[in-house]
């Protein structure tokens, strides 16, 4: 990834780390099971990141999804989100 793309995604990334699951919905959408996917588009290329998971095809591995679940609801706890 080219420097200017790192620091886009990592601007994004910053956003999520401030609003949570408050982000505007062209920014992080509800996927399911309490997990949500950041979108970052660099160069017409959606990114979709599912914490440290790369969505990088269409359907998303459900180890997949409930790792990231079970990571979503401990940064929720530590974050105090928990009424969100």
């Amino acid at each position: 990834m080219k420097q200017d793309h790192r620091d886009k995604a990592g601007d994004w990334f910053r956003l999520l780390a401030r609003m949570g699951p408050r982000l505007p919905v062209n920014y992080g959408k509800y996927l399911r099971d309490g997990v949500w996917e950041l979108r970052v588009a660099i160069e017409h290329h959606q990114h979709r990141f599912l914490f440290s998971f790369l969505k990088k095809s269409r359907e998303v591995p459900d180890q997949e999804i409930e790792r990231s679940r079970k990571n979503m609801a401990e940064f929720i706890r530590r974050q105090g989100w928990e009424e969100i």
